[in-house]
């Protein structure tokens, strides 16, 4: 019999009592409209998109059985198709989905990103990260149904997830349970959360887990290791940014002993080195940003 995960549901707060409350205990939380205030929240649209990136090559993902492979075509051909899909959708006609633009630094598309969404706190994230904060965030835009299998985000790192349009549902699972969910290749989990074959996968049926949907304007906080799978139940926009402390940089570092790949404990090591030798970010930045375009 599975165990519950829970996962408080917020409608405010605060810096102190996030790092307090969450980050410092390792509990997931939500926080629903953290992100109303923030310009991006009504000017990220598809038509923007058009007007300031359209011409841009866009590396799309797919995820196949054997893996993921890469796509790429102009940013405006891939919002077209990816309207005409939903369009598609809506009036019962079956076709393929576009694959998912899964990963992207988010200021190379969003390139004020810094100014539409400053009037979310900073202090959200450790002093280091500073107003660059956005500089380290990953988007995310696909069309309804895109999917990302059950994972853990591969540096170890903390996670803030933020919901601009659409929504999504995220199945959670704390760290302890990987063991249940069957994992390969340090950070996928081969068992299907929607349709779990138990016979394939008996263990999978007492693991904890939760599951909670985001919609516009919400955050996601994940602690180190979280499993999550996410499943798009529109189309939707959304970014990430993966962070760390002092401390979970240096353990992400010492994960290397538990299996980490070594070019994940490089970027790790480059995070721990620029906050505890207090390098600023500017110098750290131009080494770490390969890992914004990692396909892992």
């Amino acid at each position: 019999m599975s165990q519950t995960y829970d996962i408080d549901e917020l409608a405010d707060l605060s810096p102190k009592d996030f790092m307090n409350s969450y980050v410092r205990p390792g509990r997931p939380v939500v926080v629903r409209g953290a992100l109303n205030a923030c310009p991006a929240a009504t000017d990220w649209t598809l038509d923007y998109l058009r007007r300031t990136a359209g011409e841009d090559i866009a590396s799309l993902k797919r995820w196949t059985g054997g893996g993921i492979r890469v796509e790429r075509m102009p940013l405006s051909d891939y919002l077209d198709a990816t309207e005409r899909y939903e369009e598609a959708k809506r009036a019962g006609r079956a076709q393929e989905p576009p694959a998912y633009l899964h990963d992207v630094p988010l200021t190379s598309l969003f390139r004020r990103a810094d100014r539409d969404l400053a009037p979310f706190p900073c202090d959200f994230f450790p002093a280091w990260y500073g107003p660059r904060w956005t500089a380290f965030a990953q988007m995310f835009l696909g069309p309804s149904s895109s999917i990302t299998p059950l994972h853990f985000d591969c540096l170890l790192t903390h996670n803030l997830f933020f919901q601009i349009w659409g929504r999504k549902r995220f199945t959670l699972l704390p760290h302890r349970e990987l063991k249940r969910c069957y994992p390969y290749n340090w950070r996928w989990c081969k068992v299907d959360v929607e349709k779990p074959d138990h016979g394939l996968y008996p263990l999978y049926r007492d693991a904890a887990r939760a599951v909670v949907v985001v919609g516009p304007g919400d955050l996601l906080y994940m602690p180190p290791g979280t499993l999550h799978h996410v499943r798009s139940l529109d189309c939707a926009l959304s970014f990430n940014v993966d962070w760390h402390t002092k401390r979970s940089a240096v353990s992400g570092v010492l994960a290397l002993a538990r299996g980490m790949p070594i070019k994940n404990v490089y970027y790790n090591a480059l995070l721990a080195f620029g906050m505890w030798a207090n390098v600023p970010v500017p110098r750290v930045l131009p080494y770490y940003k390969a890992y914004l375009n990692y396909v892992s």
